[in-house]
């Protein structure tokens, strides 16, 4: 089906073993989670790429007889109207430095969980691109001087989707682990809180907020 707009993307770390980091400091939250949508923030543009590429055909007896798919390797280009510039720092796994309070690049990245929020055409329902490993680079930091006209430019992450750290969660129906789940608000069997719950290490979303397919998390820090 056809979609359209960003209503939102939230975000979370989540520890070696999958597992959400609940931690003001070392995590994106007291509770885990960041919905990226405060005054004067919130996603342009959530582009998702190589989710499939065409198969490779295997010839027989002058016939096509099977095709070879190889592994799903999802991207995501992200750009911000604004980010939370500590959420930013924290998304790519800048660290701060004790002596100057200055964000430095550290490696190894950090596990970041997702789920990004569009709706169809209609507006009634809701679309969550979820993913649970992503490790995100700023390739670049553009700055021009304003004129008559302000320059500004917006942040661009560029994401690569990693295999999700659990071993029982986005499986297909025969069993097959994959790194990109999408779902319909209004499907047989939709569950907002397993699919929060699954994506981010364990999560759980308020009663209120499962009620509605779009509804906000309620945990929501301030920028």
């Amino acid at each position: 089906m056809s979609k359209h707009n960003i209503v939102k993307a939230t975000f979370a770390l989540l520890d070696d073993n999958g597992d959400l980091i609940k931690d003001a400091t070392k995590g994106l939250s007291a509770d885990g989670i960041y919905v990226a949508d405060h005054n004067g923030e919130g996603f342009s543009q959530i582009n998702v790429t190589a989710i499939e590429a065409a198969g490779t055909p295997g010839w027989g007896n002058g016939q096509i007889k099977r095709t070879a798919y190889g592994k799903s390797m999802p991207t995501l280009a992200l750009t911000a109207l604004d980010l939370d510039f500590k959420i930013n720092q924290m998304l790519k796994g800048f660290t701060q430095n004790p002596n100057t309070g200055a964000w430095v690049r550290q490696l190894p990245k950090p596990h970041v969980a997702m789920i990004a929020e569009s709706q169809s055409l209609d507006g009634d329902i809701s679309i969550y691109e979820c993913f649970n490993n992503i490790e995100f680079v700023e390739e670049a930091s553009n700055n021009s001087t304003d004129t008559n006209s302000e320059a500004a430019y917006s942040t661009a992450l560029q994401g690569t989707v990693l295999t999700p750290l659990k071993p029982d969660i986005f499986l297909a129906a025969n069993g097959v682990q994959q790194p990109y789940m999408i779902a319909k608000s209004t499907d047989k069997g939709f569950d907002l809180a397993k699919l929060y719950a699954e994506t981010f290490g364990g999560y759980v979303l308020s009663p209120a907020s499962s009620a509605g397919s779009s509804a906000a998390p309620s945990v929501v820090p301030g920028k």
